[in-house]
């Protein structure tokens, strides 16, 4: 019969012994334990690009050039710019506007880049970057409609009930926001906000005289007064929110690097140059 002493002996070894190994064992089992979790910069760092969503329909912010088929604007140049300063390139990635933030989320794009107005909603769901722009939102008409409708300069945006206008907009845009509050509010009917999967449809109805009114900011409604041969005209207007990157909410630092460099080109003009290549002002 073994001793009582002798047995102890023995379970205190046995676990010695298990111990060890799962000392040397656990790196192989549990590998993750042995490593840090890449972040968003770390992947874009390693791969020398970064991909960015944009939706290439809000010039001169961003718009595809018809002699190049090539995604250009202020928000382009603005991006380029910056990755460049990062020892990066940008893979612009075009979609849908109201599919960008979903995309920012779930990973499948780094960034979005497309006009994004930093809003308290929006902050719930990704970061921003610092502001870059301030824009207005203005809503405008062909001149011909607002003289047959007797407008010279809405007081509010509410006054298109008294006019009983059809308006458009871009689908998942502050604006359609705006729009669709005051219908639930009972000031105006759902049949008077149209949607447009981009800001070029709804231009093109307001042309053709589908719809009364388009619902945009500036510097996209200044773009359309500048080029469109249609005269448009400004019936009411009013400052609007700044207007930045966004990013996934893990990606402090990718959002962090930008920030530095943004800030830096803020500081000695460079900001001001790309904009004044565009005309794009920011209202005082």
């Amino acid at each position: 019969m073994v001793s009582s002493k002798v047995f102890v002996t023995s379970l205190v070894v046995v676990a010695i012994v298990l111990f060890l190994a799962g000392y040397f064992i656990y790196p192989f089992v549990h590998p993750s334990g042995t490593s840090k979790a890449q972040t968003t910069w770390d992947k874009v760092k390693k791969r020398g690009y970064i991909v960015v969503a944009t939706s290439p329909d809000w010039p001169p912010f961003q718009y595809i050039d018809p002699k190049t088929n090539q995604i250009v604007g202020y928000e382009v140049d603005l991006m380029n710019t910056i990755a460049q300063k990062l020892g990066l390139t940008v893979k612009w990635k075009p979609m849908g506007f109201d599919s960008i933030i979903a995309a920012v989320k779930n990973g499948e794009v780094d960034l979005g880049v497309s006009g994004f107005s930093i809003t308290p909603d929006r902050c719930k769901e990704v970061s921003f970057t610092i502001y870059h722009d301030v824009t207005q939102v203005q809503l405008i008409m062909t001149a011909s409609r607002a003289k047959k409708l007797g407008i010279t300069r809405l007081s509010s945006l509410s006054d298109i009930a008294k006019y009983k206008m059809t308006v458009g907009t871009g689908s998942g845009t502050t604006e359609l926001k705006e729009l669709l509050d005051l219908v639930k509010k009972g000031v105006i009917s759902s049949s008077q906000v149209k949607s447009y999967p981009d800001f070029g449809a709804a231009l093109k109805d307001l042309e053709a005289g589908n719809i009364d009114a388009v619902y945009a900011e500036t510097p996209i409604t200044t773009w359309w007064i500048s080029t469109e041969k249609v005269p448009l005209v400004v019936v009411y207007g009013r400052s609007y929110w700044p207007v930045a990157f966004v990013a996934n909410k893990n990606s402090h630092i990718l959002v962090s690097k930008i920030n530095g460099v943004l800030a830096e080109m803020i500081a000695n003009g460079e900001l001001d140059q790309i904009k004044a290549k565009w005309n794009v002002t920011t209202p005082p």
